[in-house]
């Protein structure tokens, strides 16, 4: 049987490995793009970054195999020549690379790549993202595709890199929902009703959380009648509230919804908030809220521009709790633009699917499988 590689770095929590998969948005795309090579007839096996070496079987289709080198970017080159040597060893007929920079300096031949956005866009390191920015184009000139979430990091390649303006390899795909969990679903608000904020994202700064929290209390300060909601993967609300407890007074709710638990919130919340600061691409979460019917307010950050058209299905806006709250407030004021917005996402189901992407990546790998 042909085979791929699918790599993912951290496809397991480095620390805990044995607790299982991530639920991120790129654990998931790595998820289902493995998925979809094995329904084509492939073997799939996935090789992730983790304190311990593991080998185990994942849901009887595929296997993960965990490699134990340093966590952050001091382990990628020995991750990336243990993922050549584990490839060439068991002979795939191709290798996906779901973190380009992996890509360097060891690359298995028949191989493409999936770019989720620009992860070096922060405010800390910059002479490590000078070097980060120099490993991307390198390992680009190592694959054959390299498949992008977004239209960001295109138009930076040809900003930073000469070859960038005729280079062909990079092909935006946009990201998707599964239509079959993330149904379309319309819900039409008055101005009565408890209005759920929902934040579907990873529990880590860059996602924004501090944002959405702080946001969130100054509108229930000036007596809006909101109901804070975090879907997020780890941390109970005591463990939250110790770990930070300027929000120990806070009004909210915390959840731990599995895959297919997400899309019940997004049913039932008035707004998703997006409130990134930096390293984001589209955001499953984004989409998967758009596909279920609510309206996203996302930060002006990557590419989530390149999925929210302002007034249409959401808002885009700068990332600070001034600008979400007066974004989250003019919504909660104007019910029926919001339910506006939420009429038009039905128009975008295809757009997002799961099916149009899964169409998108077999054109685009066509003469590689």
């Amino acid at each position: 049987m042909k085979k791929i590689v699918i790599e993912s770095m951290y496809l397991y929590q480095y620390d805990r490995p044995e607790l299982g998969v991530s639920i991120g948005g790129t654990q998931r795309y790595g998820l289902d793009l493995g998925d979809l090579f094995y329904k084509m007839g492939y073997e799939v096996i996935f090789i992730t970054k983790a304190s311990k070496d593991t080998n185990v079987r994942y849901n009887d289709w595929a296997t993960i195999i965990s490699v134990k080198v340093p966590f952050g970017s001091k382990g990628n080159i020995q991750f990336s020549k243990k993922v050549n040597e584990i490839c060439n060893r068991i002979n795939p007929k191709l290798v996906c690379y779901s973190d380009l920079q992996i890509a360097w300096p060891y690359c298995y031949s028949k191989s493409f790549a999936i770019q989720h956005g620009v992860a070096w866009d922060n405010p800390y390191e910059k002479l490590k993202s000078i070097l980060n920015k120099r490993i991307y184009r390198l390992a680009i000139r190592n694959l054959k595709r390299v498949i992008c979430v977004d239209t960001n990091f295109i138009n930076w390649l040809r900003e930073h890199d000469s070859e960038g303006f005729a280079n062909d390899k990079l092909v935006y795909i946009p990201n998707y929902a599964d239509e079959k969990l993330f149904r379309y679903q319309y819900k039409e608000y008055t101005n009565k009703e408890k209005k759920v904020l929902l934040f579907p994202r990873r529990f880590v700064k860059h996602r924004g959380f501090e944002v959405f929290m702080d946001s969130c209390n100054l509108l229930i300060n000036k007596g809006y009648n909101i109901s804070p909601l975090l879907a997020i993967e780890s941390f109970r609300k005591e463990e939250f509230i110790k770990k930070y407890p300027q929000y120990s007074h806070s009004e909210f709710q915390v959840v731990h919804p599995g895959f297919n638990e997400i899309a019940n919130c997004y049913a039932n919340a008035y707004l998703t908030i997006i409130p990134t600061l930096w390293s984001e691409g589209t955001s499953l979460s984004a989409i998967e809220s758009i596909s279920c019917g609510c309206p996203v307010i996302a930060s002006d950050v990557g590419g989530l521009g390149n999925i929210v058209i302002p007034h249409f299905n959401g808002l885009i806006v700068p990332p600070t709790k001034e600008t979400f709250t007066n974004a989250i407030e003019y919504l909660i004021n104007n019910v029926e633009k919001r339910n506006e917005m939420a009429f038009n996402c039905r128009y975008l189901e295809y757009s997002f699917s799961k099916n149009r992407w899964q169409k998108d990546i077999q054109n685009t790998l066509k003469g590689m499988c």
